[in-house]
């Protein structure tokens, strides 16, 4: 801190920093002199100090006002990231979506095997309704379990036809409702052989001869269905149906299998 004297003897202006007396004539300062003068230095560094501050101050302001409509687009790009993701995601699908107004059905009966998806043959050999008292425990008030043996033997074994199987689940239709076949993991409790011995397209692949049952809940007193087999070509990561492989059944005849 700069503090300046002005000699009362002389009249030389020094720093008293520097040198306790007059450098020219070697007077001494009164004290009164140098408080004088130290105050002054400080007020005028106080001042300095300040100025540099609203400088400061005002470069931040000038900053912050830039980057307000940059943060408000920044969040606007964000708010509405979400849309147009959906909506290219829409295009996309609307591009790759095929509709159908009338599927085209292959129609096959019990014991008469068919080729599906062009790798596997597929016979389906019975068809029956659940008469165990230990499965009907187990289902909905008002439902039967409708049982259905699949045969099954493929040209290869290596799985690799069988990639996108897992999202290809046969169904049965009777005109009001469709239903997938239930999982092992729901008839898991019941000893029955039907129960243990799930069919699956997505496991058949790893035996070139292979057998089991899929297991459908039904309304009670339903006799007549439709066993689809989806026929699917992917292309552009969008599914198309071809065809649907039909069994009819009918069970009205009360066939049944006792455990």
């Amino acid at each position: 801190m700069l503090i300046n004297i002005e000699c009362e003897y002389c009249g030389s202006v020094y720093d008293f920093s520097k040198h306790r007396s007059c450098p020219s004539c070697a007077a001494v300062p009164s004290k009164e002199q140098v408080s004088a003068a130290r105050a002054a230095a400080k007020a005028e560094m106080n001042s300095e100090t300040g100025s540099v501050r609203v400088v400061y101050a005002s470069r931040f302001m000038n900053v912050a006002v830039k980057l307000v409509p940059v943060c408000i687009v920044l969040i606007l790009i964000s708010a509405l990231l979400p849309v147009i993701a959906e909506n290219s995601l829409n295009s996309s699908i609307v591009k790759n979506y095929q509709t159908v107004d009338a599927p085209v059905y292959n129609d096959f009966q019990l014991n008469e095997s068919f080729v599906y998806d062009g790798t596997m043959t597929l016979t389906i050999t019975e068809a029956f309704i659940s008469d165990s008292e230990r499965i009907q425990a187990i289902l909905p008030d008002g439902m039967e379990l409708l049982v259905v043996h699949v045969e099954c033997s493929v040209s290869q074994t290596d799985g690799s036809f069988f990639q996108n199987y897992y999202n290809r689940t046969p169904y049965i239709n009777n005109g009001e409702y469709c239903r997938s076949y239930v999982s092992t993991s729901a008839l898991r409790s019941c000893p029955e052989v039907y129960a243990q011995n799930i069919f699956s397209l997505s496991s058949a692949n790893y035996s070139r001869e292979s057998d089991g049952y899929m297991c459908f809940l039904i309304d009670e007193g339903n006799r007549q269905f439709d066993l689809c087999f989806e026929e699917i070509s992917v292309k552009g990561h969008a599914k198309q149906l071809d065809s649907i492989d039909r069994i009819v059944i009918d069970v009205s005849d009360g066939g049944t299998v006792n455990e």
